[in-house]
């Protein structure tokens, strides 16, 4: 089966768009179409042959294409513990397949669906599984599980910008260092040669470069193992709790990308809390696992001050300002979803807007970091440039 993302639009002209895995374009406009919806763009992902697509945890986009699948079977009349054996069927990570089978086991000894879920919290999120639950005691899982799957594929596709939009900086950053090292390791050495035998004076910014190109060679295998093991140093320590706290405080002052990460956590609040209320869960609860899904454990604190101040019979608004990084609009249509008692539809209204805004800050963010790249590889390849010429230049007019 392959992957597509998709856009379509009913005849009341509202626009929908997700994720759907199965055999081709036409099923997809088959099922969209029964639906009332007809497919206006469709593109196929590539799928790779990554070790984390066999072995690793489910992401946004597996829990995405879960919660759709299963939500159209519960919908078609079959029963949850025929639901599951389908779905286990059709998953392809090894992990999460074994998980699902152990779940089908558990639902025919009678076990509820919500119960099992607690077995597995390193692979379904408190978010999914308190979602669950309620849709179990309601009697709409269903329609907990569409709900579920709009709100990863909108976390995917948030996700897959903002790597595509790091991509790029990264690619230069790459580029920019192979030239700079192929000019001093290669290009340098050999106009050095050719300096020594032409005679002359050397100026002193052709000097500094001579040094570190002669450093650059000399100590090149040093330096590659000194990158490699710093790399995996950075990894290993933000893996530890200290690591963690450290990296996610950066992510809160860091000025290029504290903005966009802003913004990031603001959509996916309004979003997972609006969802939370809509399906009945009290509000210190909802602050509880909104805490744990944010995952950053600087805010996770915040959050636990929040939570305290509800308990004490503060209102949401004037509780969230003491995380302070959300914007004021924030607060705002919080306030006016208090006094109409409509705070899910509110927040929920109010994520759409922000997950614009991310798009929005991803532009700027590129937009910013381009030309500072390339007026910083300019430079230093200027530099080098400069530094080679104005001896030739100087031994040219000695010449003439």
């Amino acid at each position: 089966m392959a992957t597509f993302q998709y856009t379509a639009k009913n005849l009341q002209g509202e626009i929908i768009s997700g994720i759907y895995e199965g055999d081709s374009i036409e099923a997809l406009k088959r099922e969209m179409y029964q639906k009332g919806y007809i497919v206006t763009k469709t593109s196929k992902e590539a799928q790779g042959m990554k070790i984390d697509n066999l072995f690793g945890k489910p992401n946004a986009k597996d829990f995405a294409i879960f919660c759709r699948q299963f939500s159209v079977i519960l919908n078609s009349g079959l029963t949850l513990i025929e639901a599951m054996l389908i779905l286990t069927q059709q998953t392809k990570k090894k992990k999460f397949k074994e998980i699902l089978k152990n779940i089908h086991e558990e639902l025919q000894k009678g076990k509820m669906f919500s119960a099992t879920l607690k077995n597995y919290k390193d692979t379904f999120p408190e978010f999914f599984i308190n979602m669950i639950q309620v849709g179990e005691a309601s009697g709409t899982l269903d329609e907990v599980l569409n709900r579920l799957a709009e709100n990863y594929e909108k976390e995917y596709k948030m996700k897959k910008k903002v790597k595509a939009a790091s991509m790029y900086p990264v690619m230069v950053v790459v580029v920019a260092i192979g030239v700079v090292t192929l000019l001093l390791v290669k290009v340098v050495p050999m106009f050095v040669g050719m300096l020594s035998e032409m005679g002359g004076e050397i100026p002193f910014l052709t000097k500094l470069v001579m040094m570190a190109s002669d450093f650059i060679v000399t100590h090149l295998g040093v330096m590659f193992l000194g990158n490699f093991f710093g790399v995996i140093g950075l990894i290993y320590y933000y893996k530890t709790e200290r690591g963690r706290y450290v990296f996610d405080d950066l992510k809160l002052k860091a000025p290029i990308i504290k903005n966009l990460f802003i913004k990031i956590v603001t959509a996916k609040f309004a979003n997972s809390m609006g969802m939370l209320l809509k399906s009945g869960i009290p509000i210190i609860q909802a602050v509880d696992i909104i805490s744990n899904l944010i995952g950053n454990r600087v805010l996770e604190e915040r959050f636990k001050v929040c939570q305290e101040d509800i308990k004490g019979g503060r209102g949401i608004s004037t509780s969230l300002r003491k995380i302070e990084i959300f914007p004021p609009l924030l607060f705002h249509m919080i306030t006016v979803g208090e006094k109409t008692g409509e705070l899910d539809d509110m927040l929920m209204r109010t994520s759409v807007f922000f997950e614009e805004e991310v798009e929005e800050a991803i532009d700027q963010m590129i937009t910013m970091i381009e030309p500072m790249l390339i007026i910083g590889l300019g430079g230093v390849v200027a530099v080098i440039i400069l530094a080679v010429m104005l001896p030739m230049v100087e031994i040219l007019q000695n010449i003439s």
